[in-house]
């Protein structure tokens, strides 16, 4: 039987068709293949992103101050979620406190470092809301808070802005926000990582507060027992010698047979050993006082011209004593100050100055002014103080001749502690040879 032969036609036909259905086929092909590819992708991206992120987790549990915990979320944690710009805060009861920033200009720092609970930036409404918020345009972000914070408009260069609260064990510890160049942080993924690194930063920040107020307290600990230890060193051997004094003439004084004059000799001795006593005791006092916050002012308004007088009242005598030449000068307004403090600041400086300028030499009190303190200034020519020396001179307890026991190192710390109560600061100028001079400040009144 002769098998019919296919038409040329058919073969064609046939032919055209199978082509037909490939071509057709083959755009399909290649956008599951770009498809998939993207997909792949994107589980690299996730993976990659995961491992790092635990490498975060894992410096973040290491991290064991506050300011470790800062360094890592705004470097490392800011890394891993791709964010351009980075603000963490945090929340001691009423009181938001600016922990760090990446990215934002010193001017714009400084005003955020002042927020409150009222302020409407989008880290205080994350606090505020408890709960992620997100702005998903510069547009959107530069209307709702372009006026809100001076400089804040220079931040509307973003795509895309997150910011969320740092809870731990439901305890709201602090908040973070970010800023993104693409608006695809707003992706499923990249959400899920922001509220990962939030979490993590959460529970280190938590962690580490703790172990900051820890710290602290062991270092208030140790300088409360090396402030116990310097008390007691000072009572033992500065109050030892005049205590002996005391009880020295006392029982000479007990001899009925002691002449009258040796017998008013003894009692003018025992007189100046309790003062000095006396003297010890109300710095240490002042010293403890200081150290605890608790000295007590009774602030009024005080010429300065009081301050001057009095001072030359009682020092004049005492510099001509030691043939010193002793100026005092300066009618330039009223300060805010308690008389009595000043006038014990005034007494140490101007004390010191003459105790340590030689015969012949000249000591000088000076007050100038200008809208918003008044500046005093005790000068002498003394032997001056050294650059090691200058440092340590308001220290409690220290003395820069270990041989001069006149004082305890007392006094300086109390008047530098006494001129900052009344919120003013004092600083000193001095060289070898050249002589010294203390300033220190109070506030006008006004």
């Amino acid at each position: 039987m002769q098998v019919p032969e296919m038409s040329s036609h058919t073969d064609g036909a046939g032919t055209s068709s199978d082509q037909s259905r490939q071509r057709s086929q083959a755009p399909a092909t290649d956008s599951h293949a770009a498809e998939l590819e993207r997909l792949n992708e994107e589980i690299r991206r996730v993976a990659t992103r995961a491992t790092r992120l635990l490498e975060v987790t894992a410096a973040l549990s290491e991290a064991q101050s506050v300011e470790d915990v800062t360094s890592v979320v705004l470097t490392k944690g800011l890394s891993i979620v791709e964010a351009a710009r980075g603000v963490l805060v945090s929340v001691e009861g009423n009181r938001i406190h600016l922990l760090g920033a990446r990215g934002l200009s010193p001017g714009l720092l400084s005003q955020l470092d002042t927020v409150t609970w009222e302020t409407e930036v989008p880290v205080v409404q994350a606090l505020r809301k408890g709960e992620m918020i997100s702005i998903e345009s510069a547009e959107e972000f530069r209307e709702k808070y372009g006026g809100v914070v001076q400089g804040f408009e220079e931040l509307a260069d973003m795509q895309t802005y997150i910011a969320t609260p740092l809870v731990h064990a439901g305890e709201t510890v602090g908040a973070m926000a970010l800023h993104f160049k693409e608006a695809a942080a707003v992706g499923a993924s990249d959400r899920t990582f922001t509220l990962l690194l939030a979490q993590a930063a959460a529970t280190a920040l938590h962690r580490a507060r703790t172990y900051d107020a820890e710290l602290n307290k062991r270092r208030s600990a140790e300088l409360l027992a090396q402030a116990r230890e310097d008390v007691l060193g000072v009572v033992a051997h500065d109050l030892r010698n005049p205590l002996n004094l005391i009880q020295m003439t006392a029982e000479l004084m007990i001899d009925e047979e002691l002449p009258i004059e040796r017998r008013k000799q003894m009692l003018g001795i025992a007189v100046r050993a309790a003062k000095q006593m006396n003297r010890l005791i109300e710095d240490l006092l002042d010293t403890v006082r200081l150290q605890a916050g608790r000295l007590s002012l009774d602030i009024e308004a005080v010429s300065v011209e009081t301050i001057v007088r009095q001072a030359d009242e009682i020092f004049r005598p005492l510099a001509e004593k030691r043939h010193l030449r002793f100026e005092a000068a300066g009618d330039v307004g009223t300060v805010r100050a308690d008389l009595s403090r000043v006038s014990q600041v005034v007494g140490n400086l101007i004390g010191n100055a003459i105790k340590f300028t030689p015969e012949n030499g000249s000591v000088r009190l000076r007050a100038t002014c200008d809208d918003k303190q008044v500046e005093f200034q005790v000068t002498d020519d003394g032997p001056g103080i050294s650059s090691d020396s200058v440092p340590h001179l308001f220290d409690s307890f220290w003395q820069a001749r270990l041989s001069d026991r006149r004082g305890v190192g007392l006094g300086l710390t109390i008047a530098k502690g006494i001129v900052e109560a009344h919120g003013g600061r004092m600083w000193v100028e001095s060289a070898i040879g050249a002589g010294s001079t203390f300033h220190f400040t109070l506030p006008t009144f006004s």
